[in-house]
């Protein structure tokens, strides 16, 4: 996994690279230069044809830019640098590579309120404008000088580096709340930062790649990063290895608790996600409504038939039931399509203190939570919440707008609060341990924004949880695989045409993907 840091923190482990490890900034500044031209010869065609401007702050990130503006000079590009402010107002770093720039005949030029549209034909007559006015240390929105700025960057309509940030977004909330640069390439310098992955500041950086400046891994590990990017190596480290000498019983029992008049559907979809991802056995727990039309969809799992009410939910009466059956099972879905009824409200406010196998609880079961105050505190065993942004409104009792606006601090503190974990679907999708710890899931598109692809990914956990993995491991690889398939059907069909069943299809040849 990749670290994801906060601009503090990205501070503290530079800081302790120059102080405590010897590494000069000037040669992290080199390092961070040179790793953006050299990305940009990779990603623009003909650079050396073509014409820039880099527009440099009074900080480390302008410090960054003279050093762009260097080796573009030095590669035959012909390039200048408008400067937001004086050169004699640098300092330290910044200062000596403006130096150096001004020495080799780059043309640098003082920007100020009163002379700003004095450089309109550099921008008008540049094929490429390199963004470094700002780097991790922004704390507000872009005001004065630099919001005139970034406005002219975007009205240039050119394409656009940006180092480390796009201008005008800070490093920490992923929120848009004032001007700020639209790039097309933004180069992540030395670690991923949280903006760099939550959207909608995400949105604002085009093509997003991160390397490495030299900051020893000793300083990164100092700053205990809590937050991480899954990778692919990691869900292969969490797949079960299937041994010749097992069967069916191996790889557990899940029963899955869901459906109602209505929305069996979901319930379904969630048991054949479950033997997809391998569960040995699946039951599908069901009111006898639902029963006949599932009984043989999907034909691979059994089916409980349930009491129901005269409304056709779950009924109180399933309790004894399902406890019964619960006896031999290895791990517990419950929720989609449940309804929040009456009767199914009783149903689940009975049940869930009295389960002992590991639980997934998503859709109207969240939303029965959300009705049912206390009820998560009682749960004596593991327990995966997958609430999507509304349900996780419910769940807190705040507006989506709030959820949206702070997801990584929402899902943390839930799971902090109620010792689960919490996986909070969206862009991205997060993971939330009880310790505090957040894995954020690079895997997905807005094509999977369709019914039913929420239930495929709590058969997926229920599966992964009925093999034996924990619920933290559980919830990164069901989100991982769950993203990784919708991207394989996208990419072969479209996004807009992607429906749940797609995922289900296409889960067989993610998971060998993975595993070879």
């Amino acid at each position: 996994m990749q670290k994801v840091a906060t601009a503090l923190e990205m501070q503290a482990a530079d800081r302790t690279a120059i102080e405590r490890f010897k590494i000069p900034g000037l040669i992290l500044m080199e390092n961070a230069g040179r790793n953006v031209v050299d990305l940009m010869f990779t990603r623009i065609p003909d650079l050396a044809d073509k014409k820039v401007a880099v527009l440099a702050g009074k900080g480390n990130n302008g410090g960054d830019g003279f050093v762009i503006a260097r080796h573009l000079h030095q590669s035959g590009v012909g390039v200048r640098v408008l400067l937001a402010g004086k050169v004699g107002d640098l300092k330290g770093d910044a200062r000596t590579n403006a130096d150096i720039a001004i020495a080799i005949g780059i043309p640098v030029a003082e920007m100020n309120e009163r002379n700003l549209n004095s450089q309109n034909h550099s921008l008008r007559h540049s094929h490429i404008l390199v963004d470094a006015l700002f780097g991790t240390g922004l704390s507000k929105p872009a005001g004065g000088l630099y919001a005139k700025l970034i406005q002219k960057i975007n009205a240039a309509k050119k394409y656009v580096v940006a180092v480390d940030f796009p201008s005008g977004i800070d490093a920490d909330s992923g929120q848009v709340n004032g001007p700020c640069v639209q790039a097309n390439l933004t180069a992540a310098l030395a670690l991923f930062k949280r903006s760099h992955l939550l959207y909608p500041a995400a949105e604002m950086m085009g093509e997003i790649v991160q390397f490495d400046i030299g900051i020893p891994r000793q300083a990164v590990e100092e700053q205990n990063i809590t937050v991480e990017l899954v990778e692919e190596t990691d869900i292969a480290s969490l797949l079960p290895k299937r041994r010749r000498n097992t069967h069916k019983g191996t790889y557990g029992h899940a029963l899955v608790i869901g459906g109602s008049r209505g929305k069996g559907g979901a319930a379904g979809l969630t048991s054949l996600a479950a033997l997809r991802a391998g569960a040995g056995l699946v039951t599908l727990a069901i009111p006898e409504s639902c029963n006949a039309a599932l009984e043989f969809h999907p034909l691979e799992a059994m089916t409980l038939p349930l009491p129901e009410t005269l409304s056709g939910s779950v009924a109180l009466e399933a309790v004894d039931l399902c406890l019964s059956h619960l006896k031999n099972k290895s791990a517990l879905a419950i929720g989609p399509g449940l309804s929040t009824h009456k009767g199914a409200l009783a149903f689940l406010e009975a049940l869930l203190p009295q389960i002992a196998c590991p639980v997934v609880i998503d859709a109207d079961g969240l939303n029965g939570l959300a009705k049912l105050p206390g009820v998560l505190d009682r749960i004596q065993t593991e327990a995966v919440l997958t609430p999507h942004p509304k349900e996780m409104a419910r769940l807190i009792n705040a507006t989506t707008k709030t959820v949206q606006s702070r997801r990584l601090d929402t899902a943390r503190e839930f799971a902090l609060a109620h010792g689960v974990t919490v996986l909070l679907k969206g862009a991205p999708t997060l993971v939330a341990l009880a310790d505090g710890r957040i894995r954020i899931n690079p895997t997905g598109n807005p094509g999977m924004a369709t019914g039913g692809t929420g239930d495929v990914l709590t058969g997926m956990i229920a599966g992964f949880l009925a093999q034996g993995l924990s619920g933290p491991d559980a919830a990164i690889a069901g989100a991982y695989l769950h993203g990784l398939a919708g991207d394989r059907v996208a990419a072969e069909m479209s996004e807009t045409s992607l429906i749940a069943g797609d995922l289900l299809k296409a889960l067989p040849q993610t998971l060998q993907q993975v595993q070879s």
